[in-house]
């Protein structure tokens, strides 16, 4: 068939042109069509991600005897202090590292980093399982903390395989990820910690000599498992070392070197990230981690505080119910209405939200102690659970700051950057979030403090200036919006 017929074939008689519907548009409708999921790969990420909260949540339940057993310390009254500094050298290794993770993962590559995380995360855990001094858990914790630097790639990761039509639902799985690994961690270390004297002890010595290796060593196959799937079928995401592979297999092909191709584009610069937008990202995002983090740890010591000194006096049980219920409101919002309220409102208008809703939060507090004072108990519970919905809500501001620190990356190559910094924020305010709210909290309770709830003013103090800085924040991509 000569080219011309086939040019012929192809072109519509000239009575179906002129049958042509006028009052139709001449251009598809802009609203892009949803891009699905890449499974396989997004699984892969996940199971990495749920490694992290379970290497780092293991020792939750047994830290604090482990430190009266092997950690050298003798009163009881001050495990608290050596639990809390171990806890905080973790995250102080991770503040010192976290950047530096996302710094290499764009410059060699998103898998190659990962792999490395999942190797650090399994070492450190069973050197933490052999500790028998203080200063080894210290070590073991600060290496945990160091090579921890896997959450800020796995954001890359994911913005990279998926797009503005996706993204949104992929991100709002994460929180399946992270309550997942801790609801393992807390099995882990509650169930299998302390084998000294056990049967099991009794086959293997190890566990005689090491006490707190077993959970430890579970909680190390898992890093260990999903680095091996990642080695053989995770695919590397970074743009530029894709493109790199693509051209060698052309110049194999066509036996042609072209050294501008092959080396890449032009390094990125980190001065590029030095703008108002990505600064106001960062700014509000160390806000909501400071406050988030810092509610983490006042909500069990406000639950257990005796109601006449501006808590509820609940017991273990009843706190435990508290926390978890917390937990499941925020993962049923985050993976069945965060897609919804983000399509509906956009991110930076569901941002300015749910960061407003942090001030509420803490607000409701002292409203929750005053029914306790002189309420049924029905009323307290129902602004109990008032707390969860509304915190859930202004728990979603996190991941609508991930989205938009993704789309706000000038360049693919500085992707990873830019996540670390972000990151490196968390780990800041995670050295100094609990203790300084856990504290304050102890002094307004001691001096009386605003009846007590001087907590609760300054941290919704805080929480209004992260509010008024996410009203800065330029409404520039939408999820939805074509790239």
């Amino acid at each position: 068939m000569s080219p011309s017929r086939s040019v012929r074939d192809r072109s519509p008689p000239l009575d179906e042109v002129d049958q042509v519907d006028e009052t139709q548009p001449l251009l598809a409708s802009s609203k892009p069509k949803v891009t699905p999921l890449p499974k396989t790969q997004l699984a892969l990420l996940f199971f990495i991600r749920a490694t992290d909260p379970i290497c780092y949540n293991v020792i939750f339940p047994f830290i604090n005897q482990m430190l009266l057993d092997v950690g050298g310390v003798d009163d009881p009254t001050v495990v608290g202090y050596r639990a809390g500094l171990v806890e905080s050298l973790f995250s102080l290794a991770q503040l010192l590292t976290i950047f530096h993770w996302g710094a290499l993962s764009d410059r060699i590559g998103r898998k190659p980093v990962l792999l490395l995380g999942c190797i650090g995360s399994s070492l450190s855990s069973l050197v933490f399982g052999f500790s028998n001094s203080f200063v080894m858990i210290v070590i073991a914790r600060c290496l945990n903390g160091a090579m921890n630097g896997n959450i800020a790639v796995l954001k890359c990761a994911l913005a990279e395989i998926t797009d503005s039509t996706n993204q949104a639902r992929a991100v709002s799985l994460f929180p399946i990820c992270l309550n997942g690994g801790i609801i393992i961690a807390s099995f882990l270390g509650g169930q299998l910690a302390n084998t000294r004297g056990t049967a099991l002890a009794g086959m293997f010595p190890i566990f005689e000599t090491f006490p707190y290796l077993l959970p430890m060593l579970l909680a190390s196959l898992f890093p260990m498992i999903s680095g091996l799937c990642a080695l053989f079928f995770l695919k590397e995401t970074l743009s530029t070392k894709i493109r790199k592979v693509d051209e060698e297999d052309v110049v194999e092909d066509e036996g042609v070197v072209r050294r501008k191709d092959v080396d890449g584009p032009t390094k990125a610069s980190s001065s590029e990230l030095v703008t108002k937008h990505i600064g106001l990202l960062i700014f509000t995002f160390a806000v909501q981690s400071f406050v988030g983090i810092s509610m983490n740890a006042l909500l069990p010591l406000f639950c257990f505080t005796p109601i006449e000194s501006g808590g509820l006096g609940m017991d273990s049980e009843s706190i435990g119910y508290v926390i978890s219920q917390r937990s499941v409101t925020v993962l049923l919002l985050q993976v069945f209405g965060f897609p919804w309220l983000a399509k509906k409102l956009g991110l930076v208008r569901l941002h300015r939200w749910a960061m407003v809703l942090w001030v509420a939060t803490f607000a409701i507090m002292p409203i929750i102690n005053l029914a306790a004072r002189s309420g049924p108990n029905w009323l307290v519970w129902s602004e109990l659970y008032a707390f969860m919905v509304i915190g859930a809500l202004a728990g979603v501001c996190s991941v609508c700051n991930l989205l938009m620190t993704n789309n706000a990356a000038p360049r693919p190559e500085l992707l990873g950057t830019l996540n670390g910094f972000s990151q490196m924020t968390s780990s800041v305010v995670g050295v100094v979030g609990p203790g300084s709210a856990n504290s304050l909290f102890a002094v307004s309770i001691e001096k009386h403090l605003l009846g007590g709830h001087l907590i609760w003013v300054v941290f919704g103090g805080v929480a209004a200036i992260g509010a008024a800085a996410a009203y800065l924040i330029e409404d520039e991509k939408e999820p939805g919006e074509e790239q």
